[in-house]
């Protein structure tokens, strides 16, 4: 199944997106469905379509909600610092902004490594948590790398047309099956990262996640994950060559209430190539 983009578009020109003022920045986000609340935190460089596959399915038994992070998609790009703190408080800020006292957090990559730092700062907060390939879990600075290479990098003298074909090969690195990637996401994900501000926003996450001497302690998470209170499921696509499998496997170990979910032919974006696998996993682990 190929993602369209006029379904994202069409879904974020509902009466569900609205926008909301955090700390003097604008932040764009959606709600959808009643019940038990759960945000969705979308990863690096991504953006709340992202969730597209998974809204739906999920806010037909709960109330869900996500948004564009600040320095993502059409929220506002301040000129700050863009560390794991800043992002940590963001989340609970706008919980309070929105009368939220705890929900269930689901993250992936980026959006799993702010949804670990929330549980472990504020546990009261945090109902379940689910981890889909997160970061934070590793001091491999190669993969960090991997995962920050794209084209809003790129200088501003860069032809649009490189720019995009990058992207695409980044995409497709980071699915299981290349064929699946749709042309469109390559096309709404590029219009993100050339948004003025973006590149800032992009090396000011990277300047205080490395050091000439590798990853900042405070970014990896390993030696904390046994402080992890709320029930947790980590979901792992099996062919990941962002963030390997192991990475996982281990903090399922580390975690004291956790089990860990594998899909197989899947990539680093389980929630749009097997986004029915996804939904199915999450909405049982949830009720569970």
């Amino acid at each position: 199944m190929l993602v369209n983009v006029s379904e994202m578009e069409n879904l974020t020109e509902s009466e569900y997106e609205k926008y909301i003022t955090i700390n003097g920045m604008k932040i764009r986000y959606l709600m959808r469905g009643v019940g038990s609340r759960i945000l969705l935190l979308h990863g690096f460089g991504e953006f709340l379509e992202s969730w597209d596959l998974n809204i739906r399915p999920l806010s037909e038994h709960y109330q869900v909600c996500t948004m564009d992070l600040p320095g993502h998609g059409l929220s506002d790009k301040p000129d700050v610092a863009y560390n794991l703190f800043f992002f940590t408080k963001f989340i609970t800020n706008f919980m309070q902004a929105l009368g939220i006292e705890h929900a269930s957090l689901i993250g992936h990559s980026m959006g799993g490594h702010i949804s670990l730092s929330v549980a472990i700062n504020f546990p009261e907060k945090v109902d379940k948590l689910v981890l889909e390939t997160s970061g934070g879990l590793s001091n491999d600075v190669s993969l960090l790398r991997k995962a920050c290479s794209i084209p809003v990098l790129v200088g501003a003298d860069t032809k649009e047309s490189m720019g995009k074909v990058a992207l695409e090969q980044r995409i497709k690195r980071e699915f299981y099956n290349p064929d699946f990637v749709a042309k469109e996401i390559a096309d709404m994900s590029y219009r993100f990262t050339q948004m003025p501000e973006a590149k800032r926003v992009t090396l000011s996450i990277l300047h205080h996640a490395v050091t000439p001497d590798g990853l900042r302690p405070e970014v990896v998470m390993n030696d904390r994950l046994h402080l992890v209170e709320s029930p947790t499921l980590l979901i792992h696509g099996a062919q990941d060559e962002i963030h390997p499998l192991e990475l996982s496997q281990n903090a399922c170990c580390l975690i004291p209430n956790a089990r860990l979910k594998v899909i197989d032919e899947c990539g680093h974006y389980p929630h749009i190539e097997k986004a029915a696998e996804f939904n199915e996993a999450v909405i049982a682990f949830l009720k569970g």
